[in-house]
């Protein structure tokens, strides 16, 4: 389910981005039903579908000779486990070994226990589960499906722990069993290196702290009609493509590229206050000034000749083409932070002058995009993110930004930008080389940089994003491992690669 997102620049310029539809599990399995009863397609046959195409997915990672374990439940996740356990035998993988699980069998799930009576397959009871993972070279998890309603029970706890903490490989058919759309996040559940899902990626999926146990993720349709498939809402869409930047005119010079005013610094945190300043430049852009207290001006001017410093009494917000406050800035800027607000300048909030704006409950300003940490965001929504289910954590941010009239950049292992009508757009991270002190600064200045050129906020926040991205896959392969001063300088051949 990929479709393409336009977002308008301008009435001359329209970027547009490739999506992959990220949807709520009860929504497939409404497609599933209409597929049975209005397309006619039997459960079955849907079932069969369905443990093919794992099998032809899970075939190719396989060694000949290695030993598989399938964990199966007692619903249709169960059922489609035990078809691939059949094409596995039937391809030659015999050496196997069945864990049935479950009080509550479905009707389809009892067929194929049937079925998989008549092979000469060894079944195992939960006793035997810890020897038979230390022989195991592959977990195929069929234990719960996205139906799940609440978290596993607890006389499962064990055998998932059990599994976590082999070195088996994991295989899980639709989702890793325990994670669910409205399953608390730091739920027990099985680890994945491979999930399979049916027909759409679901938002369960899409959590700061489940994304990782998903392992790879496969979607596959067991034969659903596109007609119905293709009626499903998002509710979010995940970024397929890379950043595309106009190229600069010929006749650009350093005002046409944007001035962007950043406020930040502090005694402590002088860096973080240069590393934005120097990211905006790599970025495109033409002017910077950095806007700091003066006992760390001769400092700040010091080590960054290219941008302008200026304090805070000489620095009219109005005067710049964006703004970017807090790299660095510390505490008690509460009174500076909403000054800037007031000026309805284009603006990025970052570091401290979120927490700022945390206080400023009554303010609201649809210029401002904010690009919290996980930390940070659990001071602007008061809740921990750990706990909220991946429905409710889509909620949450989604409301917090129409409420507030603000585009949100959540910063974890993955990236959530919500922009002020709600929309979430999903930018997989999958590099924990850009998890180095600084890299969030240099975020902030590539999206303030963006917004100086005259790009509107969701765009200039997945862009900036993506950008980020690039240069920390780029500074990966030519240097391993990286600080943030090294990585400003992949900013710029990230931007001049977008270029079209």
């Amino acid at each position: 389910m990929s479709r393409g997102i336009l977002v308008e620049n301008s009435p001359s310029v329209v970027y547009s981005y490739a999506m992959i539809l990220i949807v709520r599990s009860a929504d497939i399995a409404r497609v599933d039903q209409r597929a049975q009863e209005e397309a006619h397609i039997p459960e079955l046959l849907l079932m069969e579908s369905a443990g093919l195409q794992a099998w032809q997915h899970l075939k190719p990672r396989l060694q000949k000779g290695q030993r598989l374990l399938f964990v199966v439940g007692g619903g249709n996740n169960g059922g489609d486990a035990l078809v691939v356990s059949r094409y596995a035998y039937h391809d030659g993988y015999t050496d196997q070994s069945l864990l049935l699980l479950g009080s509550t069998i479905s009707p389809a799930c009892h067929q194929q226990r049937m079925i998989i009576e008549e092979y000469p397959i060894k079944t195992i009871g939960p006793d035997e589960a810890a020897q038979s993972l230390i022989e195991s070279d592959w977990v195929i998890d069929g234990i719960a499906g996205t139906g799940l309603i609440g978290p596993l029970k607890e006389a499962l706890h064990s055998l998932v722990d059990q599994i976590n903490d082999s070195d088996a490989k994991v295989f899980s058919i639709d989702i890793p069993s325990g994670i669910g759309d409205e399953i608390s996040a730091n739920a027990l559940s099985i680890k994945a290196d491979v999930t399979l899902t049916m027909g759409a990626r679901k938002l369960a999926m899409y959590h700061p702290a489940t994304r990782q146990r998903c392992g790879d993720i496969v979607v596959v349709n067991p034969s659903f009609p596109p007609a119905i498939l293709n009626q499903v809402p998002a509710q979010a869409f995940l970024v397929e493509t890379g950043p595309t930047l106009l190229p600069l005119d010929k006749d650009e010079y350093k005002k046409s590229r944007g001035h962007l005013g950043i406020w930040g610094g502090s005694k402590p945190y002088s860096g973080a206050l240069r590393l934005a300043g120097r990211a905006a430049f790599a970025a495109r852009g033409g002017l910077v000034t950095l806007v700091c207290d003066p006992e760390i001006t001769q400092i700040v001017s010091t080590e960054t000749p290219s941008a302008m410093v200026r304090t805070p009494a000489d620095a009219n917000p109005a005067t710049y083409d964006a703004l970017l406050a807090g790299p660095g800035w510390g505490e008690g800027r509460q009174s500076v932070l909403k000054t800037l607000l007031d000026s309805q300048r284009p603006m990025v909030i970052d570091a401290d002058g979120i927490r700022a704006y945390a206080t400023l409950k009554d303010h609201i300003t649809s210029s401002a995009i904010l690009t919290p940490h996980l930390g940070e965001l659990q001071v602007l929504l008061d809740e921990k993110i750990e706990m909220l289910s991946p429905s409710v954590f889509l909620d949450r941010i989604r409301a917090f930004a129409t409420n507030r009239g603000v585009t949100l950049v959540v910063k974890s292992s993955l990236t959530h930008i919500v922009d002020e009508k709600g929309e979430i757009f999903i930018i997989e991270g999958g590099n924990p080389s850009l998890g180095v002190g600084g890299s969030g600064d240099i975020l902030a200045g590539i999206i303030g940089a963006l917004l100086a050129r005259g790009l509107q906020n969701t765009t200039a926040a997945l862009q900036g994003v993506l950008i980020h991205q690039r240069a920390g896959q780029l500074a990966h392969q030519d240097l391993g491992y990286y600080d943030s001063e090294q990585l400003i300088e992949f900013v710029g051949k990230a931007c001049c690669e977008a270029e079209s």
